[in-house]
Formats: C-alpha cells, structure tokens, sequence
C-alpha cells in the first residue's frame, strides 16, 4: 500500500504526548532567524502545527513529497514551554486533484485536565511526480494582483539552504532537503516547510505581547525556495492586525494569512 493510499478520511493518528521545550523552539526560530525571546515563556503555536505533521510519522506514513496547502489555528489559551499535551488527530477528507491528491486533517492540544487550548486544521497536496508542479496544460493564469496593497512592511528575512534543512530534519521530507528530489516534484531547488512562513507571521504577532486567544487561517500560495529573500507585510485594522502576507523578491505572496480574532493583555 502507498503512503498516500493510507491517508483515509476517519483515519486516527496515534494519540502521543508532545511537550515543546525551550531549548527544541529555540532551535527552530534559529533556522528562521527569529529571537525567541518574542514568545517569553509561551510556545509559538506554529511548534504545534508541526507537531500535527510528525504524527504521521507515527502512524508509519512517509510524508516525502507532500506539500503544505493550508493551516487554521484556533487558539484558546496561551500554552507554556514545557506543557505536556496529548496530541490527537484525525483525517476529515481526501480530495482527488489534478496534481495528486489533498488531505485534509484536524488535531486537538488537550491538557490532563482534558480542556483543549488549540485545535488546529492542515491540508496537504500529494503531489503526483508524473504531473509535479506543472500547471495544468491550456490554463490561464490567475490576473497579477499586488499581495501588499493596502498593507505595510513588518519584516525582512531571507532563507538559508542549510537551516531550511535543518528545521525540516525530524519530518524526513527531503522536498525541503535535497535538490534532487525537488526538481523530481518540479521545484528548481529545495522548498521551504510553510511552517517557516508561519513562524514569521507568528513573530509579527506578537508585538506588542503574545495573543491570548488567536483564530487565523494561512494560505500557502507559492513555494519558498530555500534560499529566497521574503518581505512580511500586514494589514492593521482597529489598531491590531488583520492580516499578513509573506511576500517574494518577485512582488508575490509565498503565503497570506487572515486574522479572524486576536486578543492580547
């Protein structure tokens, strides 16, 4: 049976204990230049979603080649470094595509008292490697749109091959590693996990203090190549951010997000 043959809607992942320590989200804000002094004593909840992906892991399906289409974030409360969580998961959907097929998964952060602080939602397409990245023969692209307008310059960062590697190295993805690989799904070079994206977005939202209750929904539109130069431009509305977008050096969104609630003390 294919890894992606395993993936059935109602399929339950193995329940497992995840507790992130300081030390394990330092090391991954590091691979995206992040201080991880902006989260204090609080996980960055991106730390979660890739918790989501290595419980595919430990269900045995290999996740090579898959790409990240999606992430929601329902965040509740704050949760702490070094906060024991059960992390329970379930595939809700699998969608036939023209380049492969899309999972659709939903996992909840549950404390020992049972409440839940984050529920998250990820869709990832299976890339079939007879069809990769090409666009699909006599489309027409979508009309050029500007993912800045209206927005304003939050952040810099640029991506370096060797930490895009690093941070992706638990997930055994070699889409994110290896160039040979890549250019089998139709990438001219390594793609950044969407999660870094994430990460960034993540930092802009905590200034000035990291959100109590959060609600956003992140779209990933484009690859990141792991050595691309990334702009993180926002929209404020009612003095808090409404939305974000993860620009490239060529003016398009890599990925863009929607803020439906923030809250922050």
């Amino acid at each position: 049976m294919s890894a992606t043959a395993q993936f059935q809607p109602g399929l339950k992942f193995p329940e497992w204990e995840c507790v992130v320590t300081r030390t394990q989200q330092a090391e991954k804000l590091a691979c995206c230049g992040l201080d991880p002094a902006l989260h204090g004593d609080r996980i960055d909840i991106t730390q979660l979603a890739y918790a989501a992906v290595m419980s595919a892991l430990r269900a045995g399906i290999s996740i090579n080649g898959r790409v990240h289409m999606s992430q929601a974030f329902d965040l509740r409360a704050p949760v702490l470094l070094g906060e024991p969580l059960v992390v329970r998961g379930e595939v809700e959907a699998v969608i036939p595509d023209r380049r492969g097929e899309i999972e659709e998964s939903r996992f909840d952060f549950v404390r020992p008292d049972g409440s839940i602080p984050l529920s998250t939602r990820r869709s990832s397409l299976v890339l079939d490697p007879k069809i990769g990245a090409a666009r699909e023969a006599g489309s027409k692209p979508r009309p050029p749109e500007d993912p800045r307008a209206g927005k304003v310059l939050l952040a810099r960062h640029r991506l370096v091959p060797e930490q895009v590697a690093a941070y992706s190295i638990e997930a055994d993805n070699l889409i994110h590693s290896d160039p040979e690989t890549a250019r089998g799904f139709g990438f001219r070079a390594p793609i950044a996990a969407g999660l870094m994206a994430v990460h960034f977005m993540m930092a802009a939202l905590c200034r000035p203090a990291p959100p109590e209750r959060l609600r956003m929904t992140v779209r990933f539109r484009r690859p990141m190549f792991w050595d691309d130069a990334l702009e993180v431009w926002g929209r404020h509305e009612a003095d808090a951010l409404s939305a974000l977008a993860v620009v490239n050096a060529d003016g398009k969104a890599a990925s863009d997000c929607i803020v439906e609630e923030i809250s922050c003390n």
